[in-house]
């Protein structure tokens, strides 16, 4: 039977999905870009997984709001969790140092439980001139769907 604390484990493995190295959007690493953008201003990024959208917003990054919304969503269907437990979610990427980034996630339950999870990660902000970008269609990478 599932049970809601289930949202805990859910919020870890969404995390480690979001700060891993397969993380791609457009051909290069997604949080290396992110890093960029922290760095160019906002020091936070916050994703609105339910509403697509990032704070502020940066419509580049509407797929990776959408693509965590549908992992939240395939996790819970696997965990055989009703979709009406879940309320809210939100990743919160923060530059914490020039090269350390934190990772948050929070999911509210439709009872007003809030579960969450941090993740550490060193990061550089992303440099076209230093990468090469992922030119091929196969392979790990996981923003190239669910």
């Amino acid at each position: 039977m599932a049970r809601r604390r289930q949202f805990k484990g859910i919020c870890r493995d969404v995390l480690n999905n979001f700060a891993s190295r397969y993380n791609d959007l457009n051909g290069y690493w997604a949080v290396g870009q992110f890093a960029q953008i922290a760095h160019l201003g906002s020091h936070n990024l916050k994703f609105q997984l339910r509403e697509g959208v990032t704070v502020p917003p940066y419509p580049e990054f509407t797929p990776t709001s959408s693509y965590y919304w549908r992992t939240v969503l395939r996790l819970m269907t696997a965990n055989k969790m009703s979709e009406g437990w879940l309320s809210h979610a939100t990743i919160v990427f923060s530059m914490v140092g020039p090269t350390i980034a934190s990772c948050y996630i929070e999911i509210t339950t439709d009872l007003g439980k809030i579960y969450s999870d941090t993740k550490t990660i060193a990061v550089r902000p992303h440099d076209q001139m230093k990468e090469h970008r992922r030119l091929d269609r196969f392979g790990p990478s996981n923003q190239k769907g669910i």
